[in-house]
């Protein structure tokens, strides 16, 4: 199961990933995207290190009765066909809930995982405006919209996070993205922050300006 769905990273505990939760987080390895941005590029060049995960389960089980939930992110998950028996097989094992972290770009696996109750909630990423896609992650947005409209209509708690990198965007194209993911959506921006990025152009790129986005997006969460 572990060699279907390679695992290059594993944080024992977070307390940040998934709001209002304690819970470990699973990083797999591989992504369809190429975010310029990307901190994670030995997961997406699938160049880091192979976890074995019946040693990670032994753990999560020790610490269980500590724990609210489980955290699977990336790199990608969707990427890997064999996702919907890895998160049941965990499941099975732990009896944790499970968040998914996505790029929303498989929309058809999504729906079997949400079909089959297999995440708990979903945190997606809108990296752009639909037609603005290509130019910042190399792919395409129309997938994403699908995602998206298959999420708001599961029920499953749902958040939206945006990273802002003013070294490729403007405030106007989180404006864009605002209207896209429409209302009663908890939306995230993430502050861009300089360091080992996947385009060495911007690892010392500029950063956001916080009072402005605070200005302009009041009552959205900055991170």
């Amino acid at each position: 199961m572990s060699e279907a769905v390679p695992i290059g990273g594993y944080l024992p505990v977070s307390f940040i990933d998934w709001a209002g939760h304690v819970a470990p987080v699973l990083f797999l390895c591989g992504c369809n995207f190429r975010c310029p941005y990307c901190h994670n590029g030995d997961l997406v060049e699938m160049t880091s290190g192979r976890l074995d995960l019946e040693v990670i389960l032994e753990d999560m089980k020790k610490r269980s009765v500590f724990l609210d939930g489980l955290v699977v992110s990336g790199g990608e998950p969707t990427i890997h066909e064999g996702l919907p028996g890895f998160l049941s097989s965990i499941k099975s094992e732990t009896g944790l809930d499970i968040k998914l972290d996505t790029n929303g770009s498989r929309p058809d696996l999504l729906g079997a995982l949400v079909g089959k109750s297999l995440v708990d909630a979903v945190s997606i990423d809108v990296k752009a405006s639909w037609s603005d896609y290509p130019r910042i992650v190399r792919g395409y947005g129309r997938p994403v919209s699908e995602s998206l409209e298959l999420l708001r209509s599961s029920g499953i708690p749902l958040e939206v996070r945006t990273t802002f990198v003013p070294d490729l965007m403007k405030i106007e194209d989180l404006i864009d993205i605002e209207k896209q993911i429409g209302p009663d959506v908890r939306w995230v921006i993430q502050l861009f922050r300089p360091g080992e990025t996947l385009d060495p152009s911007l690892r010392n790129g500029s950063v956001p300006n916080i009072e402005e986005l605070k200005k302009r997006f009041p009552g959205t969460i900055l991170k």
